[in-house]
């Protein structure tokens, strides 16, 4: 992709990464947190942090105006836990902003209604879904240069749902597909978005690979925990196609969800 000045909010499981890996392909990229020692902590990695404060439905950043209009690209990767308005949130962060500012938002595959059977970009949203919301807000303002992607399960070092599912005994719902994606094809994504300059556009990112829950889990119990938990069966759920991204840009998701030696190679599992 072109270098370019790209700021990130949410340097969490996913920003952090896909920040180091911009900023490795020669991009200038400025690094949001609440945390003023995470600045430093920035810094020190060769990003330029930068601190922003939420107050209840609206944002202030501490960027000044020239950094800010210099701007080429806004990623969004904040999760709706702790707004009591999402939507008017990010919103906010928008306007600070230029009217030029390409932006990304990752969204999530939990915004498609639950149902049975296959799903695609333009199947039945749950309205009132915080995140849904968000993504609505920020079409109403930006969507002639908005891209969303709605990514499935994360998962990837340190991060694997079946550690919940051992947790608590129980894989509910087991006929259900699973719909996951590896940290690594996420950050590829977006970097291609960027690359190819891939915007007013919204893709499923999703590995193509869909076994039971009861399949997959057991098999990630075992390798992972040598751990067997119980299944309920449940009435199946929906599965999550992602092929319209592979299709427009020829894209190949590269890491498997069922390479345990990935996983076990991660602290969390040693």
């Amino acid at each position: 992709m072109n270098n370019g000045n790209v700021a990130i909010f949410g340097m969490g499981w996913l920003g952090k990464p896909l920040a180091l890996s911009l900023k490795k392909n020669g991009n200038k990229v400025f690094a949001a947190t609440r945390n003023i020692d995470k600045v430093k902590e920035f810094n020190k990695l060769g990003l330029v942090g930068f601190q922003v404060s939420f107050e209840t439905d609206s944002v202030k950043i501490y960027l000044s105006k020239e950094e800010l209009d210099q701007m080429d690209y806004l990623i969004i990767c904040i999760p709706p836990s702790g707004f009591s308005n999402y939507a008017e949130s990010l919103g906010s962060i928008v306007s600070y902003f230029n009217s030029e500012t390409k932006i990304i938002f990752t969204s999530s595959t939990g915004v498609y209604e639950e149902v049975f059977g296959a799903v695609t970009e333009a199947s039945y949203k749950i309205h009132d879904h915080p995140v849904h919301l968000a993504e609505r807000k920020l079409e109403e303002i930006a969507s002639n240069r908005l891209t969303i992607l709605r990514l499935a399960g994360l998962i990837g070092e340190n991060r694997h749902p079946v550690k919940y599912f051992i947790q608590k005994n129980l894989i509910p719902n087991s006929s259900a597909p699973v719909n996951l994606v590896c940290l690594k094809d996420v950050i590829r994504s977006i970097e291609l978005i960027l690359e190819k300059q891939l915007f007013r556009k919204t893709y499923n990112i999703v590995n193509p690979s869909h076994p039971s829950k009861e399949e997959y889990y057991l098999s990630a119990a075992k390798e992972l925990y040598n751990s067997k938990p119980n299944t309920e069966s449940g009435s199946g759920g929906k599965l999550v196609l992602g092929t319209k991204f592979e299709e427009e840009i020829s894209f190949a998701y590269n890491f498997p969800i069922d390479d345990w030696d990935e996983f076990r190679n991660t602290k969390e599992y040693s």
